[in-house]
């Protein structure tokens, strides 16, 4: 019988592999070319919504931002398929286990919000599967792999999502 290897036993599929906001522009695309074919609205008085969406796409663009420069500056990986070097658990880390994520779903949201449309709201569903079910799996693995004990009590202590 062949020895276990330490390697992470979870492999990503390979189309699942591109960036997770890709997926979330995809989704977004697929969402707004329905909507070009069969208007859905959002609500009778689209101006509120967009003023509405601005300021969250604003929030998720920002939130984003903030991120990839602590990323930068503590010299990790913004690609959840390679290794981490660190355990981030700091700053918006310390409320969520995923906020990058959740900024892209804010901004999304934001999104819809600012376009009133209804489609892109229900195409959301396909990115958040394959967060849900093959990316944060994927990513929950390779953490507690390189980090052990580490990252299994600040899983303990943080909620994955908010």
């Amino acid at each position: 019988m062949k020895p276990q290897s330490s390697t992470i036993a979870l492999r990503p599929i390979a189309p699942l592999m591109a960036p997770p906001p890709l997926h979330f522009v995809a989704a977004f695309g697929i969402g707004a070319l329905i909507q070009a074919f069969w208007p859905a609205a959002l609500s009778p008085v689209p101006e509120a919504l967009s003023v509405i969406g601005g300021f969250t796409i604003a929030a998720g663009v920002i939130l984003a931002l903030s991120l990839v420069s602590t990323f930068l500056v503590r010299r990790t990986t913004l690609n959840p398929f390679a290794e981490p070097s660190v355990l981030l658990a700091a700053g918006p880390y310390r409320l969520s286990r995923n906020p990058m994520y959740v900024s892209v779903i804010i901004a999304y949201l934001g999104g819809t919000l600012l376009f009133g449309s209804l489609w892109p709201l229900l195409t959301i569903v396909a990115p958040l599967l394959i967060l849900a079910r093959a990316v944060v799996p994927y990513e929950e693995a390779q953490m507690t792999a390189t980090f052990g004990e580490a990252y299994s009590s600040y899983c303990q202590r943080v909620r994955r999502w908010i």
